[in-house]
């Protein structure tokens, strides 16, 4: 019976320190934050009933859109937006399932929605 005693609490020591080594670590993980998944292309409907078509690169460092009916390619920056892509004229802003586009500070297309729901999943931050 001792001997079951003894296996026992060293069992529970075991379990007791890999807690113990665990606990620091799950604190290193923030709380999953929903990310809208932005499709490679999709039209956003915008005020005035103005269509902004976007279309992603596959590794989400360039987008195109049409102004004009001219192709404008613009480059991923630095933004609070989920996704933000500009050059020296034109800034896209993509966010969750909102979009806007500006040229030279000035709204292009905006405020814009997508006219299907998109999809959302968990991102985890270290």
């Amino acid at each position: 019976m001792k001997k079951i005693q003894e296996k026992t609490a060293r069992v529970g020591l075991r379990f007791m320190a890999a807690a113990l080594v665990a606990m620091p670590l799950a604190a290193c993980v923030a709380p999953a934050v929903e990310e809208t998944i932005l499709p490679a292309r999709i039209d956003y409907i915008c005020a005035n009933n103005q269509v902004l078509p976007v279309a992603r690169g596959s590794d989400g460092r360039l987008a195109a859109v049409l102004v004009d009916g001219k192709q404008v390619n613009l480059q991923r920056a630095g933004s609070a937006a989920q996704e933000k892509y500009s050059n020296e004229r034109y800034s896209l802003y993509l966010d969750g399932e909102r979009a806007m586009l500006e040229e030279s500070g000035k709204v292009l297309f905006g405020p814009c929605t997508s006219p299907v729901p998109l999809p959302t999943a968990p991102r985890y931050r270290y």
